[in-house]
């Protein structure tokens, strides 16, 4: 609104210089005068202009505007150089809710610090620091063997399972899970030994036989996400949260046993086709280095003496290809050797840095944290609410009366919402064509009735409750319209 059409209200309740508006309104000629300069009404303003019209035009009485008890004082909004909120304000605004600003971080508090003390499970993180190699050895040899003989051998060797590359992804694999499930750990909360698969799908059974592939599912799941796995150069860590301090540690411990062997099982397959590769293949040279021999020695006692050029390049070709098939025996049998040696040794290619240790601490439940962090929430809310109820006690009447519109809209509707027989009719169909899925599923460890687990319980209760609060609606809106007709 400009300075023009505020001027034309005012002079309309009989206010008609600038200090006469600065009086009504509680301010200084001096911030009047510079909204006529700028040409622009501060909003708080317009919102009191706005209630002035409404009275207007409803016929109020305004003949004597300065001594009227129509309108509510405009000093309640502090005006002062045209600022609307002033730190007096706020500091107001505090403590004429102290009581709501106190009580609602008490709350949050006091509930934060029940849940990380006594609700809250507390989990501890048991880790192992690793040296995994970047790059396999394992064909340095044959590479300088080969370039003895001209022939280049690439220095990049062949990703295979047996790659410390790919730990992270063996961690996650079924067969990497599957072998730990098998092993069996003590903690306080069962008692007694049990088998891994059974610890993590909380079953208090040593039976292993017949899990079903949905259980060993769930398992892996529980167990990728109590197993983390962080590469930081050639060092990894491999860290282990569970529910006691103990059993992290001895997780973790088997989960490196795993890995190591299930590195060296990969290993062995790989050496053994090698092996069996070399194997082949000097059976095959020998034969042909056997028939350059031959060759050779049956020239030479065909030719005691050699006078001719084409019998000297004939001698040279067959010496030549003896000394070819020679090499290559020569190096097949090295790499014999060598994978032999390699299948007997037994070493991982992790080097282990750090043991896993039983964790002191548990993590993830700091209460001090727990409880400020909580406290500033609360004190955030109670700020926002302080204000909202600061606003609507101290709003003028026409905000007032929309509030009031808006709270009677609220009750009136929501009595509709249950008085209406269309609306409760087909929420009442929904719910009763869901039933059957509901009370029809079985929980996959049942409490109650043998069939439902105590979360499918408190759901099933719950939907029942609805079902029947919605169809007792329905019933009574049919009944209460047949009677009226």
């Amino acid at each position: 609104m400009n300075f023009i059409e505020f001027e034309k209200i005012m002079t309309k309740l009989g206010l008609n210089s600038l200090a006469e508006i600065a009086r009504y309104l509680n301010t200084t000629p001096q911030a009047v005068s510079n909204w006529k300069s700028r040409d622009q009404v501060p909003n708080h303003i317009i919102i009191k202009v706005k209630e002035f019209e409404i009275n207007l035009n409803q016929g109020v009485s305004v003949n004597n505007p300065y001594f009227s008890n129509n309108f509510l004082p405009v000093s309640n909004y502090n005006i002062h150089n045209e600022e609307f909120f002033s730190l007096t304000d706020i500091l107001l605004v505090f403590s004429e809710q102290l009581k709501l600003i106190l009580l609602i971080p008490f709350i949050t508090a006091f509930l934060a610090f029940t849940h990380a003390q006594f609700i809250k499970k507390p989990q501890y993180i048991s880790s192992v620091r690793i040296l995994v190699p970047g790059n396999q050895q394992g064909n340095s040899n044959l590479s300088g063997l080969a370039s003895q003989f001209g022939v280049g051998v690439a220095s990049s060797t062949a990703v295979d399972l047996s790659s410390p590359t790919l730990l992270p992804e063996l961690i996650k694999s079924r067969t990497f899970a599957e072998r730990l499930f098998n092993k069996v750990f003590t903690t306080q909360k069962f008692g007694e030994p049990l088998p891994l698969i059974s610890i993590l799908t909380n079953r208090n059974s040593n039976n292993i036989e017949n899990i079903d592939d949905e259980t060993v599912q769930k398992a892996m799941s529980i167990l990728n996400g109590k197993v983390s796995f962080k590469s930081e150069g050639e060092l990894s860590t491999i860290s282990v949260k569970t529910f006691e301090p103990v059993f992290a540690r001895d997780l973790n411990k088997a989960i490196l046993e795993e890995l190591q062997a299930l590195n060296r099982y990969y290993k062995s397959q790989n050496v053994q086709e090698k092996v069996s590769f070399i194997e082949s293949r000097i059976a095959a040279v020998n034969q042909d280095l056997q028939k350059s021999e031959n060759a050779l020695e049956s020239f030479r006692e065909k030719n005691q003496q050699i006078s001719s050029p084409s019998l000297q390049m004939e001698l040279d070709r067959l010496s030549r290809d003896l000394e070819v098939q020679k090499g290559i025996y020569l190096t097949l049998k090295q790499q014999l050797e060598l994978a032999k040696i390699e299948e007997i040794q037994q070493s991982s290619v992790l080097q282990i840095i750090d043991q896993p240790q039983v964790p002191i601490y548990s993590t993830g439940n700091n209460l001090i944290s727990s409880v400020i962090m909580s406290s500033f929430l609360g004190l955030v809310i109670a700020t926002i609410l302080a204000f909202i109820r600061s606003f609507i006690k101290n709003s003028n009447s026409y905000e007032q009366r929309k509030l009031l519109r808006v709270r009677n809209y609220l009750a009136s509707k929501t009595k509709d919402f249950f008085a209406d027989k269309r609306i409760t009719g087909i929420i009442s169909l929904i719910l009763i064509l869901g039933l059957p899925y509901y009370l029809g599923h079985r929980s996959e460890y049942p409490i109650f009735f043998g069939r439902y687990s105590l979360k499918l319980m408190i759901v099933n209760t719950f939907y029942l409750l609805i079902l029947a609060l919605f169809s007792l609606s329905f019933l009574y809106n049919l009944i209460l319209k047949k009677h009226k007709q």
